[in-house]
C-alpha cells in the first residue's frame, strides 16, 4: 500500500532547498528592472509601430518576471534581509499596480492558508447548481472567462481581480489591511501619475505622439502583463487532476498542498526565463524556497509523490483541453465538468 506523505515530511524533504542568496536575487531584480526600462526606452525613442509593439510587449513580460521577484520577496525567500525583500517587492510590483499590502493579504493570508477553498480567489468553479442560478449576464461572463482563448485571461485579471482585490482596499477587508494599504495605494497613485505623464509630454522629447506613447508604453504591457499573470494563475490550480472544495479541505497531515498545485512543464530554458514560476507545487509546500532553487525542489517532490505528482507538459493542445473540460466542478464528487456535466 502506497504510503502518501504529510506535508511536514513533505517539508522537512524540502528544507534543503530553502537557500536564499542575496547576490542572486538582487542580480535578478536589477536585470529585470533594467531590461523593463529599456523596453519602455524603445517604445519611447522609436517612431516605428512595429518596434514599439515589440517593446511594449517586452515590458510587459518583465512586468510578469518583476512580479514573480515581488512573490519570492514578499516570501522573504528572494535575499537574505527582510528589508530588502520588502523594497524589492514594492518596487517590482509598482510597474503592474499591485499594491503590496493587499498581495500580502490576499496571497498569504487567502490562498496559501486556504487553497482550492471557498473564498474570493482566481477562477474559483462554479458548481452547476450555482452556475444555473446566476443571472443571464452573470452566465454570460462566466463562460467567457472559460473560454479556451488566450486574450481572454488579461480581460478576466483586470475586471475581476486586479482591480477589486490588487489595486484599492475596499470596505470588506479587516481595518489592519485597508489601513496599511491606502499608503502603499498613495505610492501606486504617484508612481502612475508620474509615469503617465512622462508618456503624455513624449512630444516634447521624442518622435513618438502621445496616443503611440500611451498605447505601447502603458496599455500593451498592461495587458501583456495581466494576460500572462492570468495565465500563470489558472494553470497552476486548475488542472483535471486538481480537486477543489466547499469550504475547508480535510487537513488530515496537509500533504494535499502538494496535490492541489500543478507543476507545468516547459524546456529548461524558458522556465529559466520566468523564472521558474511553474514549478507551482515545491512553492506550495514550502514558501520559503526561492524561485532559483524551485527546480531542484521540485524534482525531489515528484519524486517523494512518484504518480500522485499533479505534473503537466504544456502545449497549446494541452492548453485548450484543460479550458475546454475544467469549467464547472462538481464538489459533491470531485470532478471537473463541462457545461454539459460530462469530462
Amino acid at each position: 500500500m502506497e504510503i502518501t506523505p504529510t506535508r511536514k515530511q513533505l517539508q522537512n524533504a524540502l528544507a534543503l532547498y530553502v537557500k536564499p542568496d542575496s547576490a542572486q536575487g538582487i542580480q535578478l531584480f536589477v536585470v529585470d528592472l533594467i531590461t523593463y526600462i529599456l523596453a519602455i526606452t524603445l517604445v519611447l525613442a522609436s517612431s516605428l509601430w512595429y518596434l514599439q509593439l515589440i517593446g511594449g510587449i517586452l515590458a510587459g513580460i518583465k512586468m510578469a518576471n518583476l512580479t514573480t521577484l515581488a512573490h519570492d520577496a514578499s516570501h522573504n525567500s528572494l535575499t537574505r534581509s527582510r528589508l530588502l525583500n520588502k523594497y524589492i517587492a514594492i518596487v517590482s510590483f509598482a510597474p503592474g499596480l499591485f499594491n503590496y499590502a493587499l498581495w500580502l493579504y490576499d496571497h498569504h493570508v487567502l490562498h496559501h492558508h486556504k487553497t482550492n477553498e471557498e473564498h474570493p480567489d482566481s477562477y474559483v468553479p462554479l458548481s452547476k447548481q450555482e452556475y444555473d442560478s446566476l443571472t443571464a449576464w452573470k452566465k454570460f461572463k462566466y463562460r467567457m472567462y472559460r473560454v479556451p482563448t488566450i486574450w481572454i485571461f488579461g480581460i478576466y485579471y483586470i475586471v475581476e481581480r486586479w482591480s477589486q482585490v490588487k489595486f484599492f482596499p475596499r470596505s470588506y477587508m479587516p481595518e489592519r489591511v485597508r489601513r496599511e494599504a491606502w499608503r502603499h495605494f498613495i505610492f501606486l497613485l504617484i508612481y502612475i501619475t508620474s509615469y503617465l505623464s512622462l508618456l503624455v509630454l513624449a512630444p516634447l522629447y521624442s518622435q513618438t505622439s502621445t496616443v503611440a506613447a500611451l498605447m505601447y508604453g502603458f496599455v500593451v504591457p498592461f495587458y501583456v502583463y495581466q494576460t500572462l499573470y492570468a495565465f500563470t494563475v489558472f494553470v497552476q490550480h486548475n488542472n483535471v487532476r486538481v480537486p477543489w472544495f466547499k469550504g475547508k479541505r480535510p487537513r488530515d497531515g496537509d500533504g494535499q498542498q502538494a496535490y492541489i498545485s500543478v507543476q507545468l512543464v516547459f524546456p529548461a530554458w524558458f522556465s529559466w526565463l520566468v523564472h521558474h514560476v511553474y514549478d507551482h507545487a515545491a512553492h506550495h509546500v514550502h514558501p520559503a524556497i526561492p524561485l532559483y532553487e524551485l527546480p531542484a525542489a521540485q524534482r525531489k517532490l515528484n519524486e517523494m509523490l512518484g504518480a500522485r505528482a499533479v505534473t503537466s507538459k504544456f502545449s497549446f493542445r494541452w492548453l485548450y483541453s484543460t479550458m475546454r473540460r475544467c469549467k464547472l466542478y462538481d464538489y459533491d464528487n470531485h470532478r471537473w465538468t463541462d457545461f454539459n456535466l460530462s469530462l
